[in-house]
């Protein structure tokens, strides 16, 4: 019974922070976008359908003056299906085949429009799946936040497939969710151990030329303290922020 209850305890510990943002939208007015056509940023956001990610995301990149169109798209299991959506590795391929076909198809409507994926927390292991389905430098950038994946996850498939960088932010201090959280119940990939949002990512060992040029653009951005001021104190949520996103992430949106 005692064991039960720790284990009911942990869980539900982990599905108030994983993926979890319920803040409120600061208010301020948008700034004018540039550009003609829009470049499009497609959401895979986090486990457990609990953040607003697209949302935030919509309005961070107005407030940033960045010439984008949003489109999120939903792969959990519904709202509080935290460790169900962690683990379920048969819906991560069926999700992973369906967002390939969304890409595939925005692509080959418009080979010149700029598309920008973002991967959030466990959504992370469906951005880098997918980059195995599409063609070379289809694109533009893949922006990972908070990657519940574990560092040594091979990005080489992603990085051809992006025609500039992969950028992934992580932080030392989420030592709960991507620390704990995931040496507990595995990382989105099956892993035991902590994840690449707290850590960041390793580089193959045995790179050769072509590994090591890719790997020149993994960009990755360590959490500051300077960042509690744009609304990231360090933990799991932080990346989900609208004015972190707006101030860190939007201008990784610009071909």
């Amino acid at each position: 019974m005692r064991l039960l209850q720790r284990t009911l305890r942990s869980r539900a510990a982990l599905a108030l922070v994983l993926g979890c943002c319920a803040a409120t939208l600061p208010a301020q007015e948008p700034a004018a976008a540039t550009g003609d056509k829009p470049a499009l940023v497609v959401i895979v956001g986090g486990v457990g359908g609990l953040e607003n990610l697209a949302g935030f995301t919509k309005w961070a990149v107005k407030n940033a003056g960045v010439n984008c169109e949003v489109l999120p798209f939903d792969w959990t299991h519904g709202k509080g299906h935290i460790l169900k959506d962690l683990q379920d590795t048969r819906n991560h391929a069926k999700k992973t085949a369906e967002l390939a076909e969304k890409l595939n198809r925005l692509h080959e409507a418009d080979p010149d429009r700029p598309i920008f994926l973002i991967g959030r927390s466990g959504g992370s292991v469906l951005a880098l799946a997918v980059t195995e389905l599409l063609p070379p430098r289809s694109l533009e950038r893949i922006i990972l936040l908070s990657p519940a994946v574990s560092p040594a996850f091979d990005l080489r498939p992603a990085l051809r497939a992006t025609r500039q960088e992969i950028v992934s932010f992580y932080s030392d201090l989420d030592w709960f969710v991507l620390g704990w959280g995931t040496w507990q119940f595995g990382t989105a990939d099956r892993y035991y151990s902590s994840s690449a949002g707290k850590t960041g990512f390793v580089r193959p060992p045995d790179a050769d030329d072509e590994t090591r040029a890719l790997y020149r653009r993994l960009v990755e951005v360590r959490w500051t303290p300077g960042m509690i001021l744009r609304g990231h104190p360090g933990g799991h949520i932080g990346t989900a922020m609208p004015t972190f996103l707006a101030h860190d992430v939007a201008p990784w949106l610009k071909p």
